[in-house]
């Protein structure tokens, strides 16, 4: 067996491999390291002392090629090591240096650093030699400028594909909006005809007509915000999200589809927890999923016409979820039916888009939750929802 010769960089093999290198000089920095480390420091000390690492470490050796990548020649040297390392850059000076105290670590980051008139994106390995006065630093740089560069072309295309991607949903939004828009819509219209009905009454009730105005008030408003959110996705904006009550919630929903559900003659109730939780989420669309399934229920109910058509809405906290569940007295769903409750076109209704339950499955997921059909034993059918519940 050959014996085993020591592998070390000859300035041969340097520049056959066109490897970038060079020194820093941290001899008088290491203090100041010392301080950067201890705790409790301002922000104004923290950059102070910084500011004067940078001005105690310098660049005093660079080869060929490293000094070619930074724009330096070798009669500019020494020089501050500020001329290529950016301020932003900061922490990762600090901990190069730090390392270099360490006999055999080594540092390694990739780092933004100045080049005359452009920014140079390296991976950047610092290390201690054996032979070299305590404080100096040898590094090698590796450009990765045009890996960088793809890496954000990258970005920017899977950021334009989600853009087109959206774009081409509102294909199937357009259909959408005539399933969406039609929920306040039909609300609007069945309490503008109550109201006409009641100023029309030998002894006008004012009472109950301003209660169905109200309801064409808050319906325009629905309608509005369902819009709103479809022209925020073609504009690529990012949905809105906060803190949602889910009780208020239920309660304000049932309150807007009073009148429809009065027209369908059918009787909802609510089984609520006063301490029902909230969820983080967009309230809108968390409003059209409430919406699509308890007018598919009331639907649902009046065309099979259901003797009893009861609507009941329960809401409960299961192991940091919220659950919600909205069961109905009418027809059930067939055994063919279930498995392609929540495909996109396809509907148990003749008149029905089959975009409902899809899209509010998507919702429910896109916010971490489930939804799900729950047989029963006996007629009717139960739509469960389930999103995490925040403290």
């Amino acid at each position: 067996m050959p014996p085993r010769l020591p592998l070390t960089a000859s300035s041969r093999m340097v520049d056959a491999m066109g490897l970038a290198l060079g020194r820093l000089d941290a001899t008088t920095a290491e203090p100041l390291v010392t301080a950067l480390a201890e705790r409790g420091l301002t922000t104004a000390k923290r950059h102070d002392l910084l500011r004067r690492l940078f001005g105690e470490t310098r660049l005093v050796a660079v080869n060929c090629r490293a000094g070619t990548m930074l724009g330096i020649a070798e009669s500019d040297l020494p020089v501050p090591v500020a001329t290529v390392w950016p301020f932003a850059e900061a922490d990762h000076l600090v901990q190069a240096i730090a390392a270099s105290a360490e006999p055999q670590a080594c540092f390694r980051a990739r780092l933004a650093l100045k080049a005359p008139g452009a920014t140079l994106h390296v991976r950047f390995s610092s290390w201690h030699e054996e032979d070299a006065p305590p404080g100096a630093l040898t590094f090698g740089l590796v450009d990765v400028s045009d890996q960088v560069l793809a890496e954000k072309d990258a970005v920017h295309l899977r950021a334009r594909m989600a853009h087109a991607d959206r774009l081409s949903t509102l294909g199937i939004m357009s259909a959408t909006i005539a399933h969406e828009v039609r929920q306040p819509l039909s609300a609007m219209m069945t309490s503008a005809q109550a109201a006409l009905r009641w100023l029309r009454q030998p002894q006008v009730d004012l009472r109950q007509v301003e209660d169905c105005l109200d309801t064409i008030v808050l319906g325009a408003g629905k309608a509005e915000e369902t819009v709103a959110r479809l022209r925020a996705m073609a504009a690529n904006k990012r949905e809105e999200r906060a803190r949602c009550a889910v009780r208020p919630l239920i309660e304000e929903t049932v309150d807007f589809l009073q009148q429809e559900f009065a027209s369908r003659q059918a009787t909802l109730s609510l089984d609520l927890p006063v301490d029902l939780g909230s969820v983080w989420a967009d309230g809108v669309q968390l409003r059209q999923v409430l919406i699509n399934l308890m007018m598919n229920a009331a639907q649902a109910m009046a065309e099979a016409r259901c003797w009893s058509r009861a609507l009941k809405v329960r809401g409960r906290r299961d192991g940091g979820m919220i659950v919600v569940e909205v069961e109905d007295s009418g027809p059930g769903i067939s055994a063919s039916d279930r498995e392609r409750l929540f495909e996109g076109f396809h509907s148990t209704r003749a008149t029905g888009l089959g975009l409902g339950l899809r899209i509010s499955r998507q919702i429910v997921e896109d916010h971490g939750g489930t939804l799900e059909h729950v047989s029963k034993a006996s007629a009717g059918s139960i739509f469960r929802f389930a999103l995490p519940q925040v403290e």
